[in-house]
């Protein structure tokens, strides 16, 4: 019996002496850090493939050491609801458009001024200048902007032709819950509002709650909104803008390594989005109108009834958005 045991002992030790110390090392390797992110993107959507093909570059560089894991279609709610997710650490970062950037520092949203850019050219010198101090404003509110999106230009949706303003009043108008700047147009230009989350919407233009909307064409596409209008205004009335954010007490628990690794490729990837947001527009109009959406034209006269009303609009909202100083600043970029 001593034999027997001792003859087990020594098989043991020759088998923990002969272990590849690449197993040790994969015993002892760190499990990868996640990070969780909620957007409103749907699965398999255009904005979805750039946010996997960024994940993919992350755990690349950081020898999978760094991932992010997506929640998408708005399975973790509406932009409010996933800031306030973040805020209390439920969840750690998320792709949000203005709505959700005026949940967490109002000054972001002067780069969606109304009646102010018309380009995305202007937009994006506006940001070239004023970011970094938007985005140390936004650390003070416990969030780090990983990088800026051009969510794109928004067109109308209708079930009937728009015009002018004047041609909202028959209207049921979706208007999106906690938006800054929408409930402020509908004070000058008379119409029907109706208040719904961004998941809602696709239900109310299904029941005819609502018929008219705002929306950049690929994003009417991408969440099926297009199929429930008929009309389409060819000369879109903003810039509607976004990006993602991470806690910043998240980004303060990575690496130095991870941090950097975050941001570069947030950088990079965001970059491309944008340089991407034209073609993505026109490519979804063409297929708006393959399914038989008709674009309407707008006349010079009526492009200035719309600016006209933006121009107002940016009277009357500026004072809940930013320091007067700052929405100057931004604005004299809508006029180069």
């Amino acid at each position: 019996m001593r034999r027997l045991s001792f003859a087990l002992v020594s098989l043991l030790a020759m088998a923990l002496l002969t272990v590849p110390d690449s197993a040790i090392v994969a015993q002892d390797a760190p499990q990868a850090r996640t990070i969780t992110f909620a957007t409103l993107a749907p699965p398999g959507s255009t904005i979805m493939r750039g946010l996997e093909a960024w994940n993919r570059e992350i755990r690349r560089r950081t020898d999978r050491g760094l991932q992010i894991r997506f929640y998408a279609g708005g399975v973790q709610g509406d932009e409010p609801e996933v800031i306030r997710k973040i805020r209390s650490g439920r969840l750690d970062a998320g792709g949000v458009t203005s709505t959700g950037l005026a949940q967490i520092h109002r000054p972001a949203l002067i780069f969606q001024l109304p009646g102010t850019f018309r380009r995305y050219e202007q937009v994006q010198a506006a940001r070239e200048a004023l970011a970094p101090e938007v985005e140390a404003g936004m650390i003070q509110q416990g969030f780090r902007m990983l990088g800026w999106a051009d969510v794109g230009q928004a067109h109308l949706f209708s079930r009937r032709e728009i015009h002018t303003p004047a041609d909202l009043a028959p209207c049921h108008f979706w208007v999106r819950s906690d938006d800054v700047i929408l409930p402020t147009v509908f004070q000058i230009v008379r119409t029907n509002t109706v208040s719904l989350s961004v998941p809602e919407v696709l239900g109310g233009l299904q029941t005819g709650r609502i018929d008219t909307f705002l929306a950049p064409p690929a994003v009417a596409l991408a969440l099926q909104w297009g199929s429930h209008a008929t009309h389409m205004a060819d000369t879109p009335v903003a810039i509607l803008v976004g990006g993602s954010v991470i806690s910043e007490r998240t980004f303060q628990s990575l690496t130095p390594e991870q941090q950097t690794v975050l941001t570069e490729t947030g950088a990079q990837f965001h970059g491309l989005a944008r340089r991407n947001a034209a073609r993505a527009e026109q490519e979804a109009i063409t297929a708006l109108r393959n399914r038989g959406l008709t674009v309407v034209p707008m006349s010079p006269a009526d492009v200035t009834a719309w600016r006209t009303v933006g121009r107002q609009v940016r009277e009357r909202v500026a004072s809940q958005i930013a320091d007067p100083a700052l929405i100057a600043r931004a604005a004299s970029f809508g006029e180069q």
